[in-house]
């Protein structure tokens, strides 16, 4: 465990640098206009700083986001990892992972709060009623937050609810997260979305309350819709910036995800159903499918990995045997292989940092400079 707290201080060291000027300023969004999309956190923060907002205001808010989220992330871990050595071995290996390495450096994004907002809801029991309400209002309360919500967290929940007490007596009820997510999404989809002609006002005043320059990646925002995405990415597909993307960053992620997918399937006890199964595969892969609407193929894959980790401590809490099961799957070598992969891959960074330039695979651009 000391072990593991030197690599999560040397992967801040590593990774933890100022937001990039998308996140900052989705991070002033407001209710100024009425409800809109990721607004919340805007809100919020409006009752610590004034009329306008420093770069410095949000350098501090986006660092204690981030640190926030991660040390409940982290706790959720470490209280499990104290039930055996399996486990603690299984949270070296997520803390040395390359997808850790891009949560942390997703600095400022509204993404570390709901994995916070997810992680203190697991400190309960999804058996008990208080712990399956505390799921349902963690997707609904992170739906006002950021919309990925739903299909970041929401299947894992319902999976996690389900885990505990597999049969069609409760399937209902390990429903509720997705249920009330979509009425989340209906809501804001109704209600969230702003007139065309109250767009402009919106803009100017995010960019009045600015004290740096706001990105118009971000305000436009306001704008799209979920057909506008869709044209979007239509567009980008056909890019060589948004392959690359592809090929060196959402490559690696997905063979991580599915090597946790066939983890997970292996520790599952042998009478485990086909909609577990099921249930569990959705769950991880559910974050890509946001890769239909959107470009941030880093954020996505990272996220899907994170909750193929979760998964296993779901299991751990609904089948203590797991913990055996898990010892002899994780062995040594094993371990040391995928530790020592994760180790040598890089995925872009989505803070201010390019630390991915010279790691793999993307070093492999570099050394194309031998050619010229």
């Amino acid at each position: 465990m000391r072990l593991i707290w030197v690599v999560v201080a040397l992967a801040l060291l590593r990774n933890l640098f100022p937001p990039n000027s998308f996140t900052a300023t989705v991070l002033i969004f407001d209710y100024e206009n009425g409800l809109v999309r990721r607004g919340f956190w805007g809100e919020v923060l409006n009752l610590f700083w004034g009329e306008t907002v420093s770069k410095s205001e949000i350098f501090a808010a986006s660092a204690v986001l981030t640190l926030v989220g991660l040390a409940a992330l982290l706790a959720v871990f470490a209280k499990w990892s104290a039930v055996s050595f399996a486990v603690a071995r299984w949270m070296l290996l997520f803390v040395c992972s390359f997808a850790f390495s891009a949560l942390v450096a997703s600095t400022g994004y509204i993404d570390l709060a709901l994995i916070g907002v997810v992680s203190l809801v697991l400190f309960f029991d999804p058996r008990s009623t208080i712990g399956v309400f505390l799921r349902c209002l963690a997707v609904f309360a992170g739906m006002f937050m950021h919309e990925v919500m739903l299909p970041y967290f929401a299947v894992f929940l319902v999976y996690d609810i389900w885990l505990s007490r597999p049969t069609a007596r409760h399937a209902l009820i390990a429903l509720g997260p997705l249920v009330v997510g979509f009425a989340a999404l209906f809501i804001l989809s109704v209600w969230g979305q702003l007139p065309q002609e109250e767009v402009a006002d919106y803009i100017a005043h995010i960019e009045a309350k600015s004290e740096f320059s706001a990105e118009p990646e971000a305000t436009v925002v306001m704008e799209r819709t979920f057909s506008d995405n869709m044209v979007m990415m239509a567009e980008k597909r056909g890019m060589l910036d948004y392959r690359s993307w592809v090929l060196f960053d959402g490559l690696p992620l997905l063979v991580m995800s599915l090597w946790l997918i066939v983890i997970n399937l292996r520790l599952l006890p042998e009478t485990a159903g086909a909609l577990t199964r099921l249930l569990l595969a959705g769950a991880i892969l559910a974050p890509l499918s946001l890769n239909i609407i959107a470009f941030d193929v880093v954020r996505f894959g990272a996220v899907s990995v994170l909750i193929g980790f979760l998964c296993v401590i779901s299991l751990l809490r609904a089948d203590p045997s797991a913990a055996g099961r898990l010892d002899r799957i994780l062995g040594w070598p094993l371990l040391l292989i995928v530790l020592v992969l994760n180790l040598h891959v890089t995925v872009n960074q989505m803070n201010t940092g390019d630390r991915q330039d010279y790691g793999a695979p993307w070093a492999i651009i570099k050394q194309l400079d031998w050619l010229r």
